[in-house]
């Protein structure tokens, strides 16, 4: 329990720690200095690199396969998620007798209390002997010390129709809306019990509804199947976790 509380207040402050652990295979994990444990976009790169910038965590991240670029869009509309952030630290544990260094793609904190370290990878890529045994190794290992090790396939990030109803969310609600407007739309659904994108893309529920509408997914207070594909007669209801003024 010590050692989780000396990890959680390192990982938030930005200090760099490297701490022993008393599990054989895992040896330490090391926060960094700066922002990442590493640096994503250079100009000498050969794949594709860039940078996202993200509404929620109010600078830009960097990312280096068009999965990672996909996991932060996912993040980034997901009202569970509080704070993620690219390349957070860095993983020293031994696999078959050697030391080897893992650079995790992603932290994710979520409002339930929940941390996550994210290794993002393809479905035949997270096959592999050495990824799947390094895989069942840290999840095992790093629940006691707060972490929940999950490996995410890139094909599961490019899902349709979420992906594209994830960023027609994203395109119009990354702008702030006032206490008036998002009062306005809560007290609508409080009175109806659906207002559709028709609706809000036809400016029925005033000039800038969509925008209103779109930010109140981000936020959480609304919500609507995001699995479904986004048409003219998806409704948007009141979010049953954060529905209240």
């Amino acid at each position: 329990l010590a050692n989780q509380r000396i990890l959680r207040y390192y990982a938030t402050s930005g200090w760099f720690l490297r701490l022993i652990m008393a599990t054989p295979e895992l040896i330490t994990i090391e926060f960094p200095e700066t922002i990442r444990s590493r640096k994503v976009v250079t100009r000498s790169r050969a794949r594709p690199t860039g940078k996202y910038p993200s509404w929620k965590m109010r600078r830009m991240l960097q990312w280096e396969s068009v999965a990672e670029l996909n996991a932060m869009r996912l993040l980034d509309a997901d009202p569970s998620v509080h704070l993620f952030a690219e390349q957070p630290l860095i993983l020293r544990y031994r696999l078959n007798g050697e030391s080897r260094l893992h650079y995790p793609d992603q932290l994710v904190k979520r409002d339930t209390g929940t941390t996550e370290l994210w290794e993002i990878k393809s479905e035949r890529d997270a096959a592999r002997e050495e990824i799947a045994t390094r895989t069942a190794l840290l999840r095992t290992a790093l629940p006691t010390y707060g972490y929940e090790y999950r490996l995410v396939y890139a094909e599961e990030l490019r899902r349709q129709p979420r992906l594209s109803n994830v960023l027609e969310i994203l395109k119009w609600g990354r702008g702030p809306i006032t206490a008036v407007d998002r009062e306005r739309i809560r007290a609508l659904l409080t009175r109806v019990p659906a207002v559709t994108w028709g609706a809000a893309v036809s400016g029925a529920v005033g000039c800038a509804g969509r925008q209103i509408l779109c930010r109140l997914v981000l936020e959480g207070m609304v919500a609507f199947d995001v699995n479904e594909r986004l048409a003219l007669d998806t409704p948007f209801t009141l979010s049953r976790l954060r529905c209240a003024p």
